[in-house]
């Protein structure tokens, strides 16, 4: 039977329902951030196809310009828009003087244009500017061949693909239903936990203070998860951004293969023209990296997700085994690629390592919070340098992850591993990252150890054995 609740247990309740109110917020916000997040990428898969066609169309116009071949220009502009996704091609000189227009409405064929006779011209030192509005996202790519001959202005249309966007969306309903259920049970949890305590078993609060203590642990860290959920959803992102980009990608290759098999009987001439035009070799070459990085983007995928069902489970059995933790290295700096564009270069010098008995999913976890901190370290506008070395003696094996940031100030390294300090804006960390991986690497019965000189850049030193210590 449950009990009418006195106005002071209800305030005994009261944190425990705001704390289970606000961890089912932050999953369904975590779900809205998720999808916000990869139609972004979806986006700049968009700006990067429309970046590819104009630089390939500038390669292919630019010794046609010389010698004022415009017939071949109009062709290869035609070559172009054969995606359906270009809006508009126009090829202009320096001045804007407008040599060859062609545009197609959505659904129909190409036109050759001959208005305007002028256009405005980018007044600017780089070769590639893109711009949106409303209809179009408008690429101008110079064109150059020793000196300036033009501008190739190029439109694509500004919507993205409806089978990507439904995909997307059916996908983050079912992340935001989980999220919601999840939350829902956490919630539950609360409240019964603090019904229990508060009704039932308050008048044996001190004999069983110990038991609550250890209960307590438990608690907390099923309201980090909370916390956690939106670091996973960031670190999911990137091998679903690129598996995303990757099956776009292989779609259109299919569409070439499928006008191959398709094309009528021809000699061998005709059919070694038709697979030029549509760059069969490359598409042939390229199609299986595509599907390899994306069966490497859905593993990783699934290894975070299990090491948060392993984070927030007691006692979890890990089954360690004989690793090569350098392939797990690579691997790990290929879906941290998007991470480091723009920000880092990365070096790597590595050892011959021998097989270290390890969790390898877990090993990999402290590698990617290691680099993508090294490359978040990294200042505004600045390129930084990323130095992966490893090497071993007879017992151990060691992996050291230097960068060439600002460092960390000593007030600042005394608490790097504690738990949810972090000196990152609000909403870009969990504070988490440094403290799992070093609870990680003694699990495994290893050391994690930093040092830094501000203004020079920090070095994390992983220590393993390479036989695992029995506990």
């Amino acid at each position: 039977m449950f009990h009418r609740l006195s106005a002071s247990q209800w305030k005994s309740i009261k944190p425990a329902l705001l704390i289970g109110l606000a961890l089912a917020a932050l999953q369904i916000g975590s779900g809205v951030a998720a999808y916000y997040q990869s139609k972004s990428l979806l986006w700049d898969g968009k700006y990067q196809t429309a970046q590819n066609l104009s630089r390939g169309l500038v390669v292919a116009v630019a010794d046609q310009m010389v010698v004022k071949d415009y017939a071949s220009v109009e062709s290869r502009i035609l070559q172009t828009m054969s995606n359906v996704e270009v809006a508009s091609v126009m090829l202009t000189d320096t001045s804007g003087r407008v040599l060859s227009s062609l545009k197609r409405k959505p659904g129909q064929e190409p036109q050759l244009m001959f208005d305007p006779y002028w256009i405005p011209t980018p007044v600017s030192d780089q070769a590639v500017l893109q711009s949106r509005d409303d209809a179009f996202i408008t690429t101008w790519a110079k064109v150059n061949l020793g000196a300036d001959l033009g501008w190739v202005r190029l439109q694509t249309y500004n919507e993205l693909d409806s089978a990507d966007l439904g995909s997307l969306r059916q996908q983050n309903l079912l992340l935001s239903v989980l999220s919601v259920i999840s939350g829902i049970l956490i919630l539950g949890v609360f409240l019964w936990r603090a019904y229990f305590t508060v009704v039932k078993r308050e008048h044996m609060f001190e004999t069983q203070l110990d038991e609550a203590t250890k209960r307590l642990v438990q608690s907390e860290k099923l309201a980090s998860l909370g916390e956690l959920a939106a670091g996973v959803a960031h670190e999911i992102n990137n091998p679903v951004g690129y598996v995303s980009s990757n099956l776009t990608t292989l779609q259109k290759y299919l569409a070439v293969y499928e006008k191959v098999l398709d094309a009528p009987e021809a000699d061998s001439e005709e059919m070694a023209a038709l697979k030029k035009k549509l760059n069969y070799t490359f598409i042939r070459d390229d199609l299986q990296n595509l599907v390899k990085e994306t069966q490497e983007g859905v593993g990783r995928v699934k290894a975070i997700i299990q090491d948060l069902k392993d984070y927030a489970r007691t006692n979890v059995a890990t089954h360690y085994v004989a690793s090569d933790i350098q392939v797990g290295l690579k691997s790990t700096l290929n879906i941290a690629r998007n991470q480091l564009k723009n920000r880092a270069d990365v070096r790597l010098a590595l050892g011959n390592l021998p097989l270290v008995e390890c969790a390898p999913s877990q090993i990999d976890q402290v590698f990617l919070n290691l680099i993508v901190n090294a490359a978040q370290a990294m200042p505004e506008g600045k390129m930084g340098l990323i130095d992966i070395r490893t090497d071993c003696n007879e017992q151990d094996v060691w992996i050291e992850v230097q960068d060439n940031g600002p460092g960390i100030p000593p007030e600042v390294m005394k608490k790097i591993f504690d738990p949810f300090f972090t000196t990152k804006d609000p909403g870009t960390g969990t504070g988490l990252g440094l403290s799992v991986s070093q609870n990680i690497i003694q699990q495994h019965g290893g050391k994690l150890e930093v040092s830094s000189t501000v203004g020079v850049g920090t070095t994390f030193k992983i220590t393993l054995p390479i036989k695992r210590l029995e506990a």
